[in-house]
């Protein structure tokens, strides 16, 4: 009986590894640091948004727990926190340089530095102005917090963020949608004996900020990230090939307060002629609305360079299908 167990394990051991070994291990996806860049700005100019989930605070014996629902606009920031044991509710809301927390004893506190108004009124050691960047998995100001040192994980997402002491750890995500990149979903930050546990159930977002310029049309750096998310930011060559296929032999320009085409002609900068006889990348006008969309223009003037370095190379291998309008 016994040797008919040994048997009975070792045919079931046998089995288990050969199951093992019938599904090998898939290589990881590779990563376009370009698009990885892309999506690293999105979320940075990512000024309008809401979130809601759970939260869990602790730091030294002050702790605590519950539901959390925050909405950002621009600097203006509207945090609520619910206890549902002890029905407990708290309110946080200011900007830059004003704070207001209510639900607490004695009455709403006010004071120009959030962080030391949370500490006297509850003993948590939360750095709100920098979790409102770090919760988006985006290093907050170096002048306020420090050099950041970020790690780069699956995919090319950050999985921590090391800032003014904290580690900030992002544990999974939300998928990239339309219009807006992925977004962490579950963060634990931690410094010293201080914790902050975050698992967010959905956000709402507004890709670049404002959706309408002043001038009532859509604000230029979302159709400019709208625009690079369509591109092979990685590889021009390869737009530019296709493009050429389908007949198309128009340099990529960018605008400011002249339309050029970088990378074109025998000058860094040419101008081409004709606006028509160039393709204009959306959103790179002589408006910039912030470090953001600054970021995003640089990075379509180096996209356009390289395509229309590859594009030059082409036509003057070309010469009988590109004509002699190439500029010298």
């Amino acid at each position: 009986m016994r040797g008919l167990h040994t048997c009975a394990l070792a045919v079931v051991a046998a089995l288990s590894l050969s199951a093992c070994v019938s599904q090998p291990a898939r290589a990881p996806a590779p990563v376009d640091p370009a698009q990885v860049r892309l999506a690293d700005l999105q979320r940075a100019s990512l000024a309008d948004w809401s979130l809601s989930g759970r939260v869990a605070i602790s730091g030294g014996r002050q702790g605590g727990s519950g539901r959390i629902d925050w909405t950002q606009r621009g600097e203006r920031y509207d945090i609520t926190l619910a206890a549902p044991v002890t029905r407990q509710g708290w309110r946080l809301s200011g900007d830059a340089g004003s704070a207001r927390l209510e639900g607490v004893e004695g009455g709403p506190r006010e004071s120009a530095d959030v962080e030391d108004l949370l500490f006297a009124a509850t003993g948590w050691s939360v750095p709100v102005r920098a979790m409102v960047d770090w919760v988006r998995a985006v290093a907050a100001p170096e002048a306020v917090y420090g050099p950041a040192q970020v790690r780069a994980g699956e995919g090319g997402l950050p999985a921590s963020i090391a800032q003014g002491g904290w580690e900030i750890a992002y544990r999974d995500w939300y998928e990239a949608g339309i219009g807006q990149p992925a977004l962490p979903r579950r963060i634990e930050a931690s410094r010293g004996d201080a914790r902050v546990r975050l698992l967010v159930d959905g956000w709402t977002v507004v890709p670049g900020g404002p959706t309408v310029s002043e001038d009532g049309h859509e604000a230029p750096d979302r159709v400019l990230a709208r625009a690079l998310g369509e591109l092979r930011l990685g590889d021009p060559a390869a737009d530019m090939r296709e493009r050429v296929a389908d007949g198309d032999l128009r340099p990529v320009a960018v605008c400011g307060f002249a339309c050029l085409a970088p990378g074109y002609g025998a000058d860094r900068d040419a101008a081409v002629g004709r606006i028509q006889d160039m393709r204009i990348l959306d959103g790179t006008g002589d408006v910039v609305m912030g470090g953001a969309h600054l970021a995003l223009k640089h990075q379509a003037h180096a996209y356009a360079e390289a395509y229309n370095r590859a594009l030059r190379a082409w036509r003057q291998a070309h010469p009988d299908v590109a004509g002699d309008d190439l500029a010298d």
